[in-house]
């Protein structure tokens, strides 16, 4: 089976887009090549490279950009960069192709990624609704700290970013996507959320701090039950892209290998 064929089930298995232009495709490598394992992750971080390469897997199947833009443009950093170049060269040397799922697997009801987060958070009976973001859930009660520190272990992050109280009983969590700037609308939408009798905890991905997260503080120091636990960007579609690996797995059979590599937590913390 060749990569290119690979690609063309994973296409077939997703909804079409509705628009012309796409971020997805090939970053690198050869179509033709015939497949000698699969790699799924959220970034093609050099390491992920590096362990596709030591499983002997030629093809990288990555969320994220690979070349630090939305769509990928590379004139701006070739000749003129040596971490692109070095990056790019493993890849050359290795004859590893990287292909990005990003448009396409957020065409899925309920969205792809976010499906997958539940499905490996093990959630599923405790979903409310259709799953489609924001997606809500009723969990059975916890605290703040407990729901943070289940997180940080099933995604493997090194540590997590909690705004409220961490001893609150919580049970609604609504998984709300990512908080960014925006018209006025949309900067209140997710505020709203949280305000909700119905909502105790927001997990957002991205956030900027001047909108829901202060409303969040304000709400802990005057002894509501709301926090937002922030996992960042990356770190909330890891998982995502590990049940990907589950999918994939299925469209091309049992001769194919697939496995599942961690880009893992950006951050370190400093104490």
């Amino acid at each position: 089976m060749t990569i290119q064929t690979v690609i063309d089930k994973i296409l077939a298995y997703h909804p079409p887009l509705q628009r012309e232009e796409t971020c997805d495709g090939f970053k690198c490598g050869y179509p033709e090549d015939e497949v000698t394992g699969i790699v799924t992750t959220c970034c093609a971080s050099v390491e992920v490279i590096r362990k596709a390469i030591e499983l002997r897997a030629n093809l990288i199947i990555c969320h994220e950009p690979a070349y630090y833009l939305h769509m990928d443009p590379t004139d701006w950093l070739e000749g003129k960069n040596q971490v692109y170049d070095e990056k790019r060269s493993l890849c050359e040397e290795h004859r590893i192709a990287i292909w990005r799922d990003h448009d396409h697997i957020h065409t899925h009801k309920p969205d792809g990624i976010s499906y997958g987060l539940m499905k490996e958070l093990h959630w599923e009976e405790y979903l409310l609704e259709d799953g489609d973001k924001p997606i809500r859930f009723h969990l059975p009660q916890t605290t703040v700290r407990e729901l943070a520190l289940n997180l940080k272990e099933k995604i493997g992050l090194n540590g997590v970013r909690v705004i409220g109280n961490l001893d609150a009983k919580v049970q609604n969590v609504v998984v709300c996507g990512h908080i960014l700037p925006g018209d006025e609308e949309k900067e209140k939408s997710t505020t709203r959320l949280l305000m909700g009798d119905d909502v105790d905890v927001l997990i957002p991905g991205e956030m900027i701090d001047w909108t829901t997260a202060c409303f969040a503080r304000d709400a802990a120091q005057l002894g509501k039950n709301k926090a937002i636990i922030h996992l960042g960007h990356i770190n909330s579609e890891e998982l995502g892209m590990k049940y990907a690996a589950v999918w994939v797995k299925e469209l091309v059979g049992p001769d194919v290998r697939v496995q599942f590599v961690p880009s893992a937590d950006l951050y370190r913390y400093v104490f």
